[in-house]
């Protein structure tokens, strides 16, 4: 269903869902790991690798708060080892920075030691903020690498900050800071706390004395670098079409022409150039066939390295023909929000204290927030939980009796926002009925309601007229925000009578205005993402639909009023302002978005969730909570989604994702991969903790481990319950890695062993029963695709453990050849296979990308935009801000569809 055919509905639709509301109202490492370390605030160290390869570890385009503003925070910048915490100090008032200090206890004699960063070299004057109180002791504090020693007395009568330990003039050499505080006794006044005496501190700020140098990151979105690309060829040479038709007739047409025509592809049937331009997916599929080296089969003969490059090439130049006459892209298919984005927009827009109800959907737990992308600097160590770690993060939640209607299906690319999958039905419609009454009559809902006094209180001395009054005018702003357009007169007089309705029955200004809010939360203004009906030309969107797009896109909310202000003003379309919304939007913590709906779904994380390692073979796996057996693998999930959210608050390179020399980490998670067994000496009870703990960030020596690929939960989700599947696992880098996801299985193809002890007993590794397995050329050409892919991850059991060779002693062979030409040997071969060429990995989390914020399957006619970020991306060694900013000022993100006619696509 496409946009225009929607539209007559929405006015039906909306004047219904006011009368029914109106009615309706009278009633949710292997051993060898053992190197790894945890990492301090500093960054990790550099992995070994090929040291003519870029280190994609030294892109960073957000400099870190305190290199702006050069605060070091005691709880957040510091590194918290020993017996080191994080206090907070709210209930003590409001002086300090943050609302919390970094705390210390010892005995005396013991020291605190801690290490803080300096982006610089430079000379600097420093500013420490110590808290006093009655059981802190008298420390010597020295500066590893200076002549700092300074005795500081940290005793008080209260709790309270101590006045500022100035230091001046101190040079300080750029990276990690070691400081030290030694408890050498107290004041006499100071009382003993366990034994010992207290330290805290607050923040240290830096001011730098010299000059440094500039450092600019800005995006210029009128720079054209579409002609830079890391590692791209120049186009060979086209073919002439029949000097084409010869060499396919060489190479191609034994399989694909006449009587022999595997996988449906007849060749000969392009007779002239003509006709296989009226087959443009044809010849599409044909170019990247040839250009991946996927045909001719490796068993059959094989062009020229030049001359497969002018095949692709003259495939090339058909393509770049047929997309100079057809540049519109498809239409966005009008949609509603899914359960995430309802949670999040109700929310924003009544600015409430947190969800709405229980959100699978939800990975990531903290009681304690700890995204905060505008600082620049991801903790070096988080306090989080998995959605179902353990009951309480599933069932958690603010407004008690408000339930969320049911999941939505993910369609192509994983993606749960495409308009075919995202309709109303009319039991949906009554939910959200419901639903919107259930949200404010919730006996919370006051008190975590942020508009309670500028949205539903009046002065008790109003008469009813000027209630109406008032309530029209709170309505105005209210509805604009809500419905993310222009608000039309009819449609504030329409809620404004009801209000009026209401208020003569209830004579209640408050209960009126709750019944207005829930028949806005159930209203298709409200619940549906439309835009205007596509016209014969592409057009540029209006400022409301722009800001509706790049909301839905970064925050998976609505616009906020700094985006509705340059929306109703214009000024949204100037590709300055919009990429400085872009810059605002990428440093609210609201973009975490991107991270638990993008990210989960792009990696397929949800697929952990119903993974089920066999319970015999890997016990460890599991742990009786209760009466119920939790997998250890909801653990796994956090760990790519933390790298992700590391990658995005300091703007780093995605190409970390491929290869990476630190992880977030929980202890447990650490033994996971480091000891022989896991959790040694606990039995299945409470075997592994199933609530929030601390990840830390940690140094990887070896790069088996770091990104995605090689992550303990993208690995156990692609195996089966009894054994590793390198088909399941090569289907998956294929799709996600790779955005070139190989087609269904055919029915009639019987499945192998379950168990690989049964397959090794007949002498077979699990390579060889699989090549046994490929009944005809066209297995084989798939499967030549794909089991390189997931043969390479095969030294990793099915619960992502290494494994030198198979239980039975039979050697693994994790060798292949990416693309059919780029040999490796193992899984860090073929790391460096991909970040020798990179512009792989970048297509494919472009393409991703562009998918999602457009809420669409891609085409062919948004190769050439896919081209262009591309060409920027890599320039910029894949900055993850490059790709976010080159969506937003593409093409196809800023307008509006050109109307297909329908006779022509047939």
């Amino acid at each position: 269903m496409m946009v225009a055919p929607m539209y007559s509905t929405i006015f039906q639709l909306e004047q219904t869902i006011v009368a029914i509301t109106l009615v309706a109202f009278v009633f949710v490492l292997s051993p060898a790991a053992a190197q790894t370390q945890t990492l301090p605030i500093s960054e990790a160290g550099e992995t070994a690798a090929p040291s003519n390869r870029f280190d994609y570890h030294a892109v960073r385009g957000r400099r870190p708060l305190v290199s702006r503003s050069g605060r070091h925070e005691g709880e957040r910048d510091f590194a918290l080892l020993g017996k080191s915490r994080v206090q907070g100090l709210k209930h003590y008032g409001d002086q300090w920075s943050g609302g919390a200090h970094l705390l210390w206890d010892g005995s005396v004699g013991a020291t605190m030691e801690t290490s803080f960063d300096v982006e610089s070299e430079g000379v600097y004057d420093l500013a420490f903020q110590l808290t006093v109180a009655s059981d802190y002791g008298l420390f010597e504090m020295s500066l590893a690498g200076t002549d700092v020693k300074q005795s500081v007395d940290l005793y008080g009568p209260k709790v309270e900050l101590a006045p500022l330990v100035k230091l001046k003039d101190v040079r300080l050499k750029s990276g990690k800071q070691s400081l030290s505080f030694k408890l050498v006794g107290s004041n006499p006044k100071a009382k003993k706390f366990q034994g010992g005496y207290l330290l805290g501190l607050d923040y240290l700020q830096l001011t730098r004395k010299d000059q440094p140098q500039s450092d600019t990151n800005a995006f210029d979105p009128t720079i054209d670098r579409s002609s830079v690309s890391a590692n791209s060829p120049s186009r060979a040479t086209p073919l002439a079409f029949n000097e084409l038709k010869v060499t396919m007739n060489r190479f191609c047409y034994r399989c694909h022409g006449g009587g022999s025509t595997e996988a449906d592809v007849d060749l000969t049937a392009f007779t002239h150039r003509e006709t296989l331009l009226a087959d443009i997916d044809t010849a599409r599929k044909i170019r990247d066939t040839l250009a991946s080296h996927e045909m001719p089969p490796e068993d059959k003969k094989q062009p020229t390295r030049e001359l497969r490059a002018q095949m692709v090439a003259s495939l090339d130049a058909m393509l770049d023909e047929y997309l100079s006459k057809h540049r519109s892209s498809a239409p966005v298919v009008m949609r509603r929000l899914n359960r995430y984005e309802y949670n999040n927009a109700v929310r924003d827009l009544l600015q409430l204290g947190g969800d709405i109800y229980p959100l699978p959907e939800k990975t990531i737990r903290s009681n304690a927030p700890y995204f905060d992308p505008a600082s620049g600097r991801f903790p070096a160590v988080v306090h989080v939980g998995n959605r179902t770690l353990g009951k309480n993060q599933v069932e958690r939640q603010i407004l008690t009796g408000v339930s969320p209607f049911a999941i939505d299906l993910q369609a192509e690319g994983g993606f749960n926002n495409r308009g075919r999958e995202l309709s109303v039905s009319p039991i949906l419609l009554e939910s959200f009925l419901k639903l919107g009454r259930s949200i404010v009559s919730s006996p919370e809902f006051d008190r975590y309601c942020g508009s309670t006094n500028s949205l539903f209180a009046v002065p008790n001395e109003l008469t009813l007229a000027q209630q109406s009054d008032l309530a029209r005018e709170r309505l105005s702003t209210f509805l604009e925000v809500a419905f993310r357009g222009e608000l039309e007169a009819t449609v504030l007089d329409r809620y404004h009578r009801f209000f009026v309705q209401r208020l003569e029955q209830t004579q209640s200004f408050r209960l009126s205005m709750k019944d207005v809010v829930a028949a806005v939360l159930a209203s298709p203004k409200f619940i549906y993402i439309s835009e205007s009906a596509a016209s014969e030309t592409e057009s540029r969107l209006s400022g409301y639909e722009l800001a509706n797009r790049l909301s839905f896109f970064l925050w998976s909310s609505i616009p906020d009023k700094l985006l509705l202000d340059a929306a109703r003003d214009g000024s949204l379309a100037q590709p300055a302002v919009l990429d400085a919304q872009v810059t605002r939007m990428l440093e609210d913590p609201r973009c975490q978005a991107l991270s638990q709906n993008f990210a989960r779904q792009w990696l397929r994380l949800d697929q952990l969730v119903t993974a089920v390692p066999d319970f015999d073979r890997f016990p460890q796996y599991y742990s009786r909570i209760g009466c119920e057996q939790w997998k250890f693998g909801l653990q796994t999930m956090l760990e790519p989604l933390l790298l992700f959210e590391s990658i995005m608050v300091e703007d780093r390179s995605i190409m970390l994702l491929v290869d990476c020399n630190y992880a977030y980490r929980s202890d447990e998670l650490q033994s996971w991969y480091d000891d022989k067994v896991p959790f040694a000496g606990r039995e299945n009870r409470e075997r592994f903790n199933t609530n929030q703990q601390l990840f830390r960030k940690r140094v990887l020596n070896d790069r088996r481990y770091g990104g995605v690929i090689t992550s303990a939960g993208t690995l156990t989700m692609t195996s089966a319950p009894l054994r590793t599947s390198p088909i399941t696992r090569g289907a998956w880098v294929a799709t996600v890695i790779f955005n070139e996801p190989p087609p269904p299985p055919p029915d009639d193809v019987p499945p192998i062993e379950a168990d690989d002890k049964v397959i090794e007993a007949q002498g077979l590794t699990l390579r060889e029963r699989l090549q046994q397995h490929q009944v005809n050329q066209s297995c084989k050409s798939c499967h030549a695709k794909i089991d390189p892919l997931g043969f390479a991850l095969e030294n990793f059991d099915a619960v992502g453990r290494w494994r030198d060779a198979y239980g039975s002693g039979l050697e693994i062979d994790a060798s292949g050849k990416l693309f059919g030409t780029r040999e490796f040997r193992d899984v860090v071969e073929m790391k460096n296979a991909l970040l020798k060429h990179p512009e792989s990995f970048m297509r494919a989390f472009c393409e991703h990308m562009l998918s999602y914020a457009l809420g669409r399957e891609l085409g062919i006619a948004d190769e050439p935009v896919v081209e262009e970020i591309v060409a920027r991306f890599a320039a910029d060694h894949g900055q993850f801000s490059t790709v976010v900013r080159g969506i937003v000022q593409s093409h196809p993100f800023r307008y509006r569809a050109q109307q297909i006619d329908t006779k022509e696509s047939k």
